[in-house]
């Protein structure tokens, strides 16, 4: 195992350790890009709502299918 293969491995373990949600993960994604108060501002609000923008449904939805993705690549890679 290479030593990036090895910060990887530490960087997902403690991820499961700190108990990482997949918000959490679209939170970071949206921190990334500089929308983080887009994203929290949306949080509890409706699509529908007035001045939403769907920086928080775009961002989970876009999560969900890079998690969804990656376990796909994962299983077909143990095959």
């Amino acid at each position: 195992m290479s030593a990036v293969d090895l910060r990887h491995a530490r960087l997902l373990q403690q991820a499961g350790k700190a108990g990482v949600t997949v918000e959490d993960l679209a939170r970071a994604w949206a921190s990334i890009d500089g929308k983080r108060d887009q994203f929290d501002a949306e949080r509890d609000k409706s699509v529908f709502d007035e001045g939403v923008t769907g920086h928080y449904a775009g961002y989970i939805v876009e999560t969900e299918e890079a998690i969804t993705r990656a376990t796909h690549y994962a299983q077909d890679r143990r095959k």
